[in-house]
């Protein structure tokens, strides 16, 4: 009996997980609604935008309210706008799923001897808790809460209040200098005695994590800045810096997936005017084989200059694998050159960059001691 109650006990504990990620999905929504309009986001019930009537209980669930209402008020039948499932769910995979990995491997995905020797599962997490584990946790919720604040607010063509963002990180620091266990990574030189241990350790950890994340912001829009400093603080410089090294690569990704979406079907209006060439991102090459024959292109029917009067003369055409490779390597690349050239980074990157760091941080601790030794 033992045998299935163990995992059933993780796999409940896991939709638990994803349940209250989602719940601080569904109150991020009311906080980038009223946050920017200098709102209470505390006093007053949630309600239709339109008609202003109080949105029931049982239609506020994450998510599934909004499936079961068809996206619309049941009071005046206005559309809801998809984006509040939308913070929702990534509310529930982002901040329910680090916590569950966090949690549910007794802390196996954090550096430092701290959290070694953790015992993974629901039913150590339950009957033998570990309240440094489930503090590191709840800290690291309230990271990528506030991130995913700024990437909704910059989303909304808004910016967070910068009170809210100096009272988040005050709350943090203080965090992490009353108890600096919540810090599993130091700065990574030997602290003089009287910081060595105590509120100190984690103050400074804390504020060259900070300075660091401004550094590395410095040029980028307010809500990525202001979201660095915040992964300093709660994570460390280098964190900080490792995720700041993921941004290209994300966005580059994120532009691959996106030209690989179809587009829109034309519509017939003019041409624009100008060369051909000049709407396409890509080389003709890439875009179709034949454009790549000078001959095919100019449309020539001449039977001598055609391939089957010379065949010898014809070179070999690479592997269709080739060209398929070159294309994927073409739309990479430019994505991540014109990522490097942007003044203003999304800040939606920054929160998967973090989530990323958080996921593999033993392991990228580990990698980069590695190198380093």
């Amino acid at each position: 009996m033992h045998e299935w109650i163990v995992p059933l006990t993780d796999v409940v504990v896991f939709g638990l997980l994803l349940v209250l990620g989602g719940n601080l999905g569904s109150f991020l929504n009311v906080v980038v609604h009223r946050l920017p309009r200098g709102e209470s986001v505390v006093h007053g019930g949630s309600h239709c935008p339109s008609c202003r009537s109080a949105i029931r209980w049982h239609d506020n669930v994450p998510v599934l309210g909004w499936l079961l209402l068809g996206g619309r008020c049941r009071d005046c039948g206005a559309m809801i706008a998809a984006r509040y499932p939308l913070v929702e769910a990534v509310g529930a995979i982002l901040i329910g799923g680090v916590a569950a990995a966090e949690l549910l491997s007794g802390g196996r995905t954090l550096p430092g001897a701290a959290f070694g020797g953790g015992r993974p599962g629901a039913d150590n997490l339950l009957l033998r808790p570990d309240p440094l584990l489930i503090a590191v946790a709840l800290l690291h919720g309230w990271l990528l809460f506030n991130l995913l604040l700024g990437a909704a607010v910059e989303a909304d063509g808004q910016v967070v209040p910068t009170r809210w963002s100096r009272v988040a990180l005050g709350i943090t620091v203080g965090a992490v200098t009353g108890w600096s266990a919540l810090l599993p990574v130091g700065v990574g030189i030997e602290f003089p005695a009287w910081i060595g241990v105590g509120p100190e350790r984690g103050l400074s950890i804390a504020m060259v994590g900070v300075a660091c994340g401004a550094l590395l912001g410095r040029s980028s829009s307010s809500a990525v800045r202001q979201g660095l400093m915040l992964v300093g603080a709660v994570l460390g410089w280098q964190a900080a810096g490792g995720a700041a090294l993921l941004l290209p690569v994300i966005g580059a990704l994120r532009s691959l997936l996106a030209s690989l979406i179809p587009p829109d079907p034309p519509v017939d209006t003019p041409a624009a005017p100008g060369p051909a060439g000049a709407i396409h991102p890509f080389p003709e090459s890439i875009q179709s084989e034949g454009a790549s024959d000078p001959e095919t292109a100019t449309g020539s029917t001449d039977p001598e200059s055609s391939p089957a009067a010379h065949p010898r003369a014809e070179p070999a055409a690479p592997p269709a694998i080739n060209r398929a490779r070159g294309a994927f390597v073409v739309r990479l690349a430019i994505p991540a050159i014109c990522y490097f050239q942007r003044k203003s980074v999304p800040a939606g990157d920054l929160v998967v960059a973090t989530a990323v760091v958080l996921l593999a941080w033993r392991w990228l601790w580990r990698g980069a001691l590695a190198l380093l030794g």
